[in-house]
């Protein structure tokens, strides 16, 4: 072959090129048959299509062949040794290679001479030769491995590869040149699939070189094909299974792969095992591992797993791992506090001066963890009292943990807190990450600081001019602050810089991008030049306002009726029917929300919050559509902008529409978002209308409101906004059963909601009402009171006239849901004292007495389930009267049942759940509709006949309730 050619063909390494060398005869023609020489790497046998006609076999010249190829040995050893490959273990003067013993006499003189002439740093002569013998015969190993050196020599790296890359076909056992080839092609040209095939033909020749497969791993990663990195890491893992450095690979690879579990699972082995050995092990576990460790117990949201195993496991780095009573103390990080034994001597097991101080010192970056993790299960002191310690490093060096931390305290709503963090990084040299000033302006506009959050869109602005979510932003602060000419300019901007985007994307892909860099458009190089609103005002005419009023309620009252066309296949499911009525209802709103005449206390408020109705809804959409959409807004925003629209009061309707039917598109698309996209969305729409003073002074469209905003938040299973919601109806309705009742049945209809009936606030707010009823009943000043709320008929103030027995045991229900029992039992008492028949509050008594004897706490443990059976008793005389229907006497049996079956007196259980079960065979399961409980019953007693291995009663009992 020559040398031109070879040139040709490695011009450029293809896939084709590559299935070509794995397929070519190299190793067949080179047959293996020096098992006995650890240095064999060559060929010793040539096929009829091989490279040489014939071998040399003179034994006239034996001694001078044995001379001639122990100095190519030698020769070969050295240039490997100076060009930084292995130095080949060998046996000095042993036998001869095969490659060597194979070349012809003329192949050996002219190799020596190409040998002599390189030593004498003749590399032109060199070079000459060298193409000479691959003329003669394209195999000869050493012609291209001193072709490479003599390019290399010259800094022409890339025919230096070349020829390797051909050599190593020559000699495909030498693993040693793969590997050179495949560095040598990840230096030229990056991670390629060239670099892949060597280092496959290098683990082929050296299947057990854990550097081999190390480098593979990793090229495979910077590549992208994920999968095989982590096959290749895997493998790693079997051979090094106790390697940090292969264990963080793995899990960054795994993490991208979403199989964070499995790489958790690897590190827990590995502590394991560093905990058995000890950490003195080579590539033992270190406070890196433990920092990606803590990472991807983050990932998983496993926040209490991350606390225990930080604290845990930086303890037992430090080496303090014997001091496990530091495991029970949860609720808090005091063993971590700095120099500080303040909370540390609280507890009970911690000797001070035991252990140096700088032992109870966790690095920074996990520490940070630490507060992320405290915040995640809103444990917001001791979140802040790590993030604390961040005042004491140096910012320049650790603005990546002050972002992070602003991060966390962004996601949990402390905005101002957030700032605080986020302002120290923004003041560095490095502060041109987009999402820290994206970040901030959040933070800004949630604390109402709109002139803030305007600057830092600028500044982002200056720092990447080209940055269409920042101008989107800064249009939407525009928009709603009624700067709207500057919002349109922006928006006009935005659509600009898309289209000349799409026209580049399309010349690039069609294979026309511009070369010229003048050709490439300069995107908002000047803004586009406005026109003087008082001029753009004045040409319009009375007339022409008359007829865009017109055009406007023609086109909101075919809307409108698009609207009642599409409500049918809507209210039944049709995606495309649903896609079509929330767009179309979503411009029906918005064209309400910007009309600043139902909104005139927002013109004196700095800043009102984005209540664009359909927000989100647009981002989906995408930018081009949402642009688009808002820039059609605002110049008809702008055409009406001088137009006089009466007081709210004096209108009955808005472009030809009643407030009744704008208020029931307002419902109707709230409910409609919360059924079929998000309920956040629903949450603004319904915010929307509350504050539109057509609606807000009208008490009965305000109660609608409230009531659509109440079952969107159930149908949504959300708690909190249960509470919130709630709440209108109880301060409307003070001290009235029905509103309280309201909220229980509320709560309860949410899977999450026992959580929430028992949160801090709800008891606060409660406890405030009760203390209001104590004011005006008992006429003694009490602090922390509620005001009064509610209306009376004749519009003042209502004034309860007794004391609220559900309000009273609503408390107690709270404070026991908490398992507070004996603060529950003092509101229980109180509204016992008002009506001691009542079953239910008989009912709670027993429960409250029942639970509180199982307490650890219990101070007389008989003599509480004592007062709980004296009270049960009497909700069963009272619920099992004979005034009572089959399924209130059926819920007595079954509740004393319970009772029974819960201190363990089985024997004295089974008559009332037998009871129970009698009652639904003989009277209620004969009719429809009745509240029957024999399943609850029936399970129990299974239960009970089961553990005390009475399998024929508790297979009886199944086969005949629980069997469906």
């Amino acid at each position: 072959m020559a040398l031109d050619e070879t040139t040709e063909l490695f011009g450029g390494l293809d896939e084709a090129t590559l299935d070509a060398f794995e397929n070519a005869d190299f190793e067949d023609e080179f047959e293996d048959n020096s098992d006995d020489d650890p240095d064999y790497s060559g060929s010793d046998e040539i096929s009829e299509t091989g490279y040489l006609e014939e071998k040399y076999d003179s034994s006239d010249e034996s001694d001078a062949s044995e001379v001639f190829n122990e100095d190519m040995t030698d020769f070969h050893q050295y240039l490997r040794a100076a060009h930084g490959f292995k130095k080949a273990k060998g046996r000095g003067t042993g036998r001869r290679t095969a490659d060597e013993a194979n070349y012809s006499h003329e192949i050996r003189v002219l190799v020596s001479e190409a040998n002599q002439k390189y030593v004498q740093n003749n590399l032109q002569g060199a070079q000459a030769i060298v193409e000479q013998i691959i003329q003669l015969d394209g195999g000869v190993y050493p012609a291209w491995k001193m072709l490479g050196e003599i390019h290399k020599e010259r800094g022409d790296e890339k025919k230096c590869f070349m020829s390797w890359f051909t050599a190593a076909h020559c000699k495909p056992k030498d693993y040693h040149l793969w590997l050179e080839c495949a560095r040598m092609s990840i230096e030229l040209d990056g991670p390629n699939e060239t670099a892949v095939y060597c280092y496959n033909r290098a683990l082929r020749a050296s299947p057990d070189d854990i550097s081999i497969m190390y480098e593979k791993a990793i090229l495979f990663k910077q590549l992208g094909q994920l999968n095989k990195a982590a096959e290749g890491f895997a493998q790693l893992v079997k051979a090094l299974p106790n390697d940090m450095s292969v264990l963080k690979e793995i899990a960054q690879v795994y993490t991208q792969l979403q199989r964070v579990p499995d790489a958790i699972k690897f590190y827990e082995d590995s502590i394991e095992y560093y905990k058995t050995v000890g950490l003195g092990a080579q590539g033992g576990f270190g406070w890196s591992d433990l920092n990606i460790l803590v990472e991807l117990y983050i990932l998983e949201k496993r926040w209490d797993t991350a606390i225990f195993m930080t604290k845990s496991l930086g303890r037992w780095l430090w080496g303090r791992g014997s001091d496990a009573f530091w495991d029970q103390v949860q609720d808090d990080d005091r063993e971590w506090d700095e120099f500080d034994d303040s909370r540390k001597i609280l507890v009970r097991g911690y000797t001070p001066e035991k252990y140096p101080d700088d032992s109870y010192v966790m690095p920074i970056e996990l520490r940070v963890k630490l507060g992320v993790c405290r915040l995640k299960l809103r444990h917001t002191e001791e979140a802040v009292r790590h993030f604390k310690y961040l005042d004491r490093q140096d910012s320049s060096i650790y603005f990546d943990l002050f972002q992070e931390t602003g991060d966390a305290l962004l996601e949990y709503g402390s905005h101002e807190m957030a700032l605080e963090y986020y302002g120290v990084v923004a003041a560095l040299e490095v502060s041109d990450d987009p999402k820290l000033w994206f970040n901030m302006a959040k933070c800004y506009k949630e604390i109402g600081n709109i002139e803030d959050a305007e600057e830092c869109y600028h500044t982002l602005l200056n720092i990447y001019p080209d940055d269409v979510e920042g101008r989107m932003q800064l249009a939407e602060i525009y928009e709603v602050s009624d700067r709207r000419e500057e919002a349109l300019e922006l928006v006009n901007q935005i659509i600009a810089l898309r289209k000349q985007q799409d026209a580049l994307e399309k010349a690039k892909n069609a294979g026309n991008q511009p070369h010229d860099p003048s050709a490439v458009p300069a995107f908002f190089t000047a803004p586009p030049a406005r026109v003087p609103a008082n001029k753009r005002r004045a040409a319009i005419t009375a007339a022409e306002r008359a007829e865009r009023r017109a055009r406007k309620t023609e086109q909101t009252i075919a809307k409108y009726r698009k609207l009642d066309y599409l409500r049918p296949r809507m209210e039944a499911g049709d995606p495309d029917a649903v896609r079509d009525w929330l767009d179309t209802a979503g411009d029906l709103v918005d064209d309400f929300r910007n009309t600043r005449a139902f909104y005139p206390c927002e013109r004196s408020q700095e800043f009102k919050g984005f209540a664009t109705t359909a927000r989100r809804r647009a981002a989906k959409r995408g930018t081009d559509a949402n642009m688009e959409r808002m820039q059609h807004r605002l110049q008809e925003a702008l055409s009406f902008e001088d137009e006089d629209i009466p007081e709210a009061e004096d209108l009955s309707q808005f472009y030809g529409l009643d407030f009744d039917a704008w208020l029931y598109v307002f419902m109707q698309y709230a409910i409609c978002l919360t059924k079929h996209e998000d309920p956040q969305d629903a949450y603004d729409v319904l915010s929307t209308a509350k504050e539109a003073n057509v609606f807000f002074h009208d008490e009965k469209k305000k109660f609608i409101v409230h009531a659509t905003h109440l079952a969107c938040a159930i149908w949504a299973q959300d708690p909190e906004a249960v509470s919130d919601v709630t709440r209108f109806f109880m301060h409307s309705h003070q001290f009235q059963g029905e509103a309280y009742r309201l909220f229980i049945a509320a709560m309860t209809s949410c899977k999450q909601g026992r959580e929430m009936f028992h949160h801090s606030a709800n008891q606060k707010y409660f406890l405030r009402q009760i203390k209001a009823m104590d004011k005006v009943l008992t006429g003694k000043a009490i602090i922390g009171a509620a005001s009064l709320t509610g209306k009376a008929e004749d519009g003042g103030a209502y004034v309860p006239k007794e004391f609220d027995l559900t309000l009273l045991m609503l408390y107690g229900h709270m404070l026991a849901a908490g398992r507070s029992y004996i603060p529950a039992l003092n509101y229980y008492a109180r509204a016992y004292s008002i009506d001691p028949n009542h079953p239910m509050i008989n009912l709670s008594i027993g429960i409250a007495y029942l639970h509180r004897s199982m307490q650890r706490q219990s101070d007389n443990r008989h003599w509480e389930v004592l007062q709980a059976m004296a009270f049960l008793f009497e909700y069963h005389k009272l619920r099992a009267s004979d005034k009572c229907s089959w399924d209130e006497i059926q819920e007595a049996e079954y509740n004393i049942g319970r009772a029974f079956h819960q201190i363990g007196l089985t024997h004295l259980s089974i008559p009332y759940y037998e009871r129970a079960l009698a009652i639904s065979d003989e009277h209620l399961s004969k009719s429809e509709g009745n509240w029957d409980i024999k399943y609850e019953a029936a399970y129990n007693l299974q239960h009970i006949y089961a553990t005390s291995g009475n399998a024929v009663l508790a297979r009886e009992i199944t086969n005949k309730y629980l069997v469906i």
